[in-house]
């Protein structure tokens, strides 16, 4: 009798993947999500979707809402997501300064660091003056694509901008050009010299959000603050500054401690590739 050694992995790694792919169109769902809709987006079978989804609810991945047939995410992504940030010593130590800057200008304040190539928010203190804020902490980008991410490439190495390129140009879904990137070079040559980013805001004409690059005792960002409302220009901006610098100063006093858990990873090594075909800002 002939005994089939045939390896059983691929169907284990299918099964592994659709759970996988159900979880992250949860994740990106504007809202929650039933068995039918996230079937008709992923291409798979209502039965596989149903038990992905019955595998995520078991661990905690998602949950149903309010009881319907229909699933968001659930407390461990959280969890996971607060873990992670929760490794940079940056996270804590800001917090106060992220509050006296909330409470200064009444809008809502989040830190930033860089994470290889990219942006991610680990911290934010809401305003007085916020109803509603829509970047959630984990949020990544691109460092060149966010308002973030820029004030924190414009204080890097001269070099910084060119390496971000390459680490770009495998991707055939970066479709920048070099009219692109000579528009960002002409940007970050702007931050350096006023020594923040601005984003204009359209629902208050002539006033921009801004970022303000948080540096290590070299002059390298490792961070940015950004104040999400219609800030900019004001005369606030000088005690905006100090807080800034209080927070700098403290890193300088013990660089070690601020180094990020990921530095010993180049940064061309971590890769988020679902970032890479967002359209730039």
């Amino acid at each position: 009798m002939k005994v089939d050694k045939k390896p059983k992995h691929t169907a284990i790694n299918s099964s592994a993947t659709h759970v996988f792919d159900v979880l992250r169109e949860v994740s990106d769902g504007a809202e929650p999500a039933g068995v039918s809709d996230i079937s008709r987006r992923l291409g798979l079978t209502g039965s596989t979707v149903f038990r992905a989804l019955t595998t995520l609810e078991t661990s905690g991945y998602v949950s149903r809402y309010r009881n319907l047939p229909q699933f968001e995410l659930g407390m461990m992504p959280y969890l996971l997501n607060r873990a992670l940030l929760n490794q940079f010593e940056l996270n804590a130590a800001s917090r106060p300064f992220l509050r006296e800057l909330a409470q200064e200008t009444g809008e809502t304040v989040s830190l930033n660091v860089k994470l290889g190539w990219y942006s991610l928010r680990i911290s934010g203190v809401y305003g007085s003056r916020d109803i509603y804020h829509r970047d959630r902490l984990g949020e990544l980008t691109l460092l060149h694509r966010s308002l973030a991410g820029r004030a924190m490439l414009a204080f890097l190495p001269d070099d910084a901008l060119s390496q971000l390129q390459s680490f770009l140009k495998g991707s055939s879904e970066e479709e920048s050009t070099s009219d692109t990137w000579r528009n960002v070079a002409d940007e970050i040559k702007h931050i350096r010299d006023r020594g923040l980013d601005l984003e204009a805001l359209k629902m208050s004409p002539g006033f921009s959000a801004i970022a303000l690059p948080v540096r290590n005792q070299k002059g390298e960002a490792i961070g940015s603050i950004t104040i999400n409302g219609p800030v900019y220009p004001s005369k606030g901006t000088g005690s905006w500054l100090k807080i800034r610098y209080r927070l700098e100063n403290l890193i300088a006093s013990s660089p070690k401690r601020f180094v990020s858990p990921f530095a010993h990873i180049s940064a061309d090594k971590i890769r988020f590739q679902n970032l890479v075909n967002k359209s730039m800002n």
